[in-house]
């Protein structure tokens, strides 16, 4: 049986994949690059609700001082 940080590795990996295609996608100005970045936000955004939700510290997974959301508006989102 796979032990708790097993899967925090997962969602780790899991996580810096998105935010790289994220920040990709948002450096591209046309409309499937957008869409992707929202998408990806999405995903992002739901991660990040879930990992405060169940006290996974954001800092394990990625997610620390990251606004999923910055990237959709132009702003660097750390």
């Amino acid at each position: 049986m796979s032990e708790q940080i097993d899967y925090r590795v997962l969602l780790e990996t899991a996580v810096i994949t998105a935010k790289k295609a994220a920040q990709a996608a948002a450096r591209d100005s046309d409309p499937n690059s957008k869409a992707m970045v929202f998408a990806y936000c999405d995903v992002l955004d739901a991660v990040k609700q879930q990992a405060e939700v169940m006290s996974i510290p954001l800092d394990e997974i990625g997610l620390e001082g990251f606004d999923p959301y910055a990237l959709a508006t132009g702003k660097k989102a750390v």
